[in-house]
């Protein structure tokens, strides 16, 4: 039996960029992840959870569920990206004997903008890898998941999550000069871990009532940016350049500076078209008591800097008010070992979550 798991993360600077040869800065939250655990078997076998619907007592159920989750499932995930391993094992003549069965669970809530989809996706390329024992560089690995994600089930997205997902901990992505592996057929970026124990204290709020497909909004941008649209080219450079200015604000340890870039961030996607008014409430909840937020993904959730507990206090009252929880992010210390000046990428900085109920 290999299990393996991947974390929720949350975008901080620069999304949605990564998609457009930007940078991003993006935090995993382990607190939420996805597990999935593979089994030898003489057949190749798919389990899902009963949130996997697939019958429902009317059209209308069928409708809002559809609506507010798309049509994908965990099991079509795993299908998915069993079928991606398969093509990298053939291209490499790697012998792939016997069948499996893989299962899985996940504590992502759904279609909120924190990586549910993607972390199901990494959790199993490395139980194939590790079942198979074919080695899959980290590097490699986000790109083979959105490989998977766009060429087998048609999904937009970017490799700021998948890349955050892999690594773990907080990291800064650069995709203005990909890499082709020659291997594997596949671009990547050049990906450095920061120390996030310089960030600001964050909060997470969201609303999961109010999901729907995170791949609409991306879609609808990649229209506007490939037929030219001047505004949404200069924005997504903007968003890019507010990657530099954080990471030097992280050393510094200009934890205002940086505060007033999340801030900053949100401004120009907003620029970019109409955000949801479920995505509103919750960025307007915030600054109505001071505080500097962005949306975490795209999704129903947000991520934010606080100042100190009574600030935080003010953030739960106001969130309580429109029925939403929030949650404090703790535990962002640097891995022993690794300092901001450090070249090297590291792998996971544990991250938990204090959660307010209302």
């Amino acid at each position: 039996m290999t299990t393996h798991a991947a974390p929720s993360r949350v975008g901080i600077l620069g999304n949605p960029s990564d998609g457009f040869g930007g940078r991003t800065l993006a935090l995993a939250l382990p607190q939420y992840q996805a597990t999935v655990t593979l089994e030898p078997a003489e057949r190749v076998e798919f389990v899902g959870l009963n949130a996997d619907e697939t019958q429902w007592p009317s059209f209308g159920a069928m409708t809002d569920h559809l609506d507010r989750y798309g049509y994908g499932t965990g099991p079509q995930l795993l299908a998915a990206t069993a079928r991606t391993f398969v093509g990298v094992a053939e291209s490499l003549d790697h012998r792939l004997e016997s069948g499996f069965r893989l299962s899985y669970e996940t504590t992502i809530p759904r279609q909120v903008g924190l990586g549910g989809s993607s972390a199901l996706v990494i959790a199993t390329l490395r139980c194939l890898a590790e079942h198979y024992h074919l080695e899959l560089a980290d590097e490699i690995l986000p790109s083979l998941a959105l490989q998977t994600e766009t060429t087998q089930l048609g999904l937009g997205g970017g490799l700021q999550g998948r890349v955050v997902q892999t690594y773990g901990g907080l990291m800064a992505m650069d995709f203005s000069n990909l890499q082709i592996n020659t291997q594997f057929g596949v671009s990547y970026g050049a990906y450095e871990s920061e120390d996030p124990s310089c960030l600001p204290p964050l909060f997470l709020a969201f609303r999961a009532g109010t999901a729907e497909p995170t791949d609409t909004y991306r879609q609808q941008l990649r229209i506007r940016y490939e037929t030219g649209d001047t505004h949404v080219r200069e924005t997504l450079r903007e968003l890019a350049a507010l990657v530099v200015e954080g990471r030097a604000a992280l050393r510094w340890r200009d934890r205002r500076r940086f505060s007033a870039l999340i801030g900053k961030n949100m401004q120009l996607r907003q620029s970019l078209g109409p955000v949801p008014s479920a995505d509103l409430e919750l960025v307007d909840t915030a600054r109505s008591v001071g505080a500097n937020v962005t949306c975490a993904g795209s999704g129903c959730a947000v991520v934010g800097a606080f100042e100190d507990d009574r600030h935080f206090e003010l953030l739960s009252d106001a969130y309580a008010d429109i029925g939403v929880d929030v949650v404090r992010v703790e535990g962002l210390a640097c891995p022993e070992g690794n300092t901001p000046s450090d070249d090297r990428i590291t792998q996971g900085n544990v991250v938990t979550l204090e959660r307010r109920h209302h």
